[in-house]
């Protein structure tokens, strides 16, 4: 296991948080999870519609900000195609490999990384756009023990623990759908460091708590 070398002044107990996030919006992601566990179908339009609305929209990284290839559509027929979309494209299937009680392991990576990156692939070839950071999040509220949530701000912060670290990780290539196992790695990595300081286990939530939290107070 790797291990920390010093303290590190942003594992406290308020950037940890829970399960379900922290601080003021622990309610907001409660909903989500609830949401989500409610309706967890992916072959579903309707379930999968509301649920792209909802994740995308609540952690700023909604598909309806990008541009769609054949021009302008309304809301409602831009969710319903690319639900439809995501219905036909094996991605439910792929996430029931993912057991529901276990963890992100080695022996499950490649499945991890398979669903993501064709849920990637699918919102790309509509919107013509990369969607990494939505599929993340999308798929974290699925399975939140096997995919950690990626986006700029997580990115950013995990870049600095790279450096404290001395890894190599190029935050501004790891962006993109094709790199999200770059990403992965070195996640996992900053997490069994941070457990090995704090000498207990982090869920993925907890991790990305960290990190956003990290960010969003700069140190």
């Amino acid at each position: 296991m790797l291990l920390a070398t010093s303290p590190r002044e942003y594992l406290t107990e308020s950037f940890i948080g829970t399960n379900e996030g922290c601080g003021i919006f622990i309610p907001a992601n409660r909903m989500l999870y609830q949401f989500v566990r409610e309706n967890p179908s992916n072959a579903d339009i309707g379930q999968i519609a509301s649920k792209m609305l909802i994740i995308g929209r609540s952690l700023a990284a909604s598909v309806e900000r990008r541009r769609v290839r054949d021009g302008q559509m309304s809301t409602a027929s831009f969710y319903h195609e690319v639900a439809r979309l995501v219905s036909e494209s094996m991605v439910d299937e792929l996430l029931q490999l993912l057991p529901v009680d276990e963890g992100i392991s080695n022996s499950v990576m490649t499945d991890v990384i398979r669903v993501h990156a064709r849920l990637c692939e699918v919102i790309r070839g509509f919107t013509g756009l990369d969607c990494s950071s939505f599929a993340s999040k999308y798929l974290h509220f699925h399975r939140p023990n096997h995919f950690p949530m990626m986006d700029s701000r997580a990115r950013k912060a995990l870049s600095w623990v790279a450096d404290e670290e001395e890894w190599v990780f190029a935050f501004t290539t790891a962006r993109s759908a094709e790199n999200y196992r770059d990403y992965v790695n070195i996640y996992l990595d900053a997490k069994s460091v941070f457990e090995a300081e704090l000498q207990r286990p982090l869920s993925l939530r907890q991790m990305d708590n960290i990190l956003l939290n990290r960010y969003d107070h700069w140190i």
